[in-house]
């Protein structure tokens, strides 16, 4: 017989928020960035004030701006995108139904949309959205 009595331990009830909650406000953070980057992208993408770019307007034009604005226009459409995606996929979690192709499928297009304007931020948008879907494919399949 031992010395020392082991003391049972009671499962304190802490204040613990419900997983659907916790999902909830991951919804709702991801859609509110998702629709930030979404005025963002038409703003820069759709607008006359940005056409020829948001950095060369106000600095001489160069190559390495060029290239630095076209990469904040597409990654900004990227932006929008995994934040779109992520909130669907979530709120898809919470309600117990899978992601379909056709909704991905819309939310792609609505990038692509946004690209209407310049041929290189279409082309590098078209490269990098398949890329993310094909990031998130894996990450879900592991």
């Amino acid at each position: 017989m031992p010395k020392f009595k082991k003391e049972v331990k009671k499962k304190s009830e802490s204040k613990r928020i419900p997983e659907e909650k916790l999902i909830l406000k991951s919804v709702k953070i991801s859609a509110f960035f998702a629709g930030v980057f979404l005025v963002l992208s038409l703003f820069f993408n759709g607008t006359e004030w940005y056409y020829e770019g948001i950095i060369i307007k106000y600095v001489k034009k160069e190559i390495y701006w060029e290239i630095l604005d076209y990469m904040i226009k597409v990654s900004v459409i990227v932006l929008e995108f995994s934040f779109m995606i992520i909130s669907l996929g979530n709120y898809k979690e919470l309600t117990g139904k899978p992601v379909k192709l056709k909704e991905i499928l819309f939310l792609f297009g609505l990038s692509l949309v946004q690209t209407i304007r310049s041929l290189i931020v279409f082309i590098f948008t078209l490269i990098a959205i398949p890329i993310v879907i094909f990031y998130l494919y894996l990450i879900q399949e592991s």
